[in-house]
């Protein structure tokens, strides 16, 4: 079930896109990985959503690995590794703890795992979908792989950004007025309808 709106928003989006989408899929280190160390991996986590294109060739594209961050200060790569980097508190806890799997090597593992076992490649793009990138944010995830700590860890992954304004865009401009099979749909509809009645300035 999916419970945070930005998540149905990137849902909707997603099925739109031709993707099958699987939500909350639950990943975590297990006692024995190489590295693992309790204080660090003894939880679990979630992706919030796992999207396959099955009309997509083969390539990264084709899977597609979302962390959602609906914050409405924003959340944005840049800002988020200056922070990791730190060791400092973003967005109301330690950074690292945001996005573990971009900053420790055995949550990536476990991320990695997840995905193969649902999707049965290894092959996938890392999606940061956020509300918005906030003061300062940019959306090049270049930072990402030349940073020495989080490069390693997504080793050639590629890595995107997804901003619900652009989602959002999409959706308004997707909806006609034939019935919309999902509540995000639906909202979307009614308001592209009100925009009609907005006097002119």
């Amino acid at each position: 079930m999916v419970e945070d709106v930005l998540e149905q928003v990137v849902d909707d989006w997603l099925r739109r896109q031709g993707y099958f989408t699987r939500t909350n899929v639950r990943f975590g280190p297990r006692l024995g990985d190489a590295g693992y160390l309790a204080r660090d991996h003894n939880q679990q986590s979630d992706l919030d959503v796992v999207a396959v294109r099955p009309a997509a060739p083969p390539g990264p594209d084709r899977v597609l690995a979302i962390s959602c961050k609906a914050m409405q200060a924003g959340f944005s790569p840049n800002r988020w590794l200056k922070a990791a980097e730190a060791d400092k508190v973003y967005n109301g806890k330690n950074a690292r703890k945001h996005l573990r799997e971009l900053w420790d090597p055995v949550w990536m593992t476990s991320l990695r795992s997840a995905v193969r076992e649902l999707t049965g490649t290894d092959e996938f793009t890392y999606v940061l979908a956020v509300t918005r990138l906030g003061t300062g944010g940019s959306a090049d995830t270049t930072v990402w792989k030349e940073h020495p700590v989080v490069g390693a860890n997504l080793d050639g992954l590629p890595a995107r950004v997804l901003t619900f304004g652009e989602m959002w865009e999409d959706l308004v401009n997707d909806v006609t007025q034939r019935i919309e099979p999902s509540h995000v749909g639906r909202l979307a509809q009614l308001l592209k309808a009100i925009e009609k009645d907005k006097p002119a300035r």
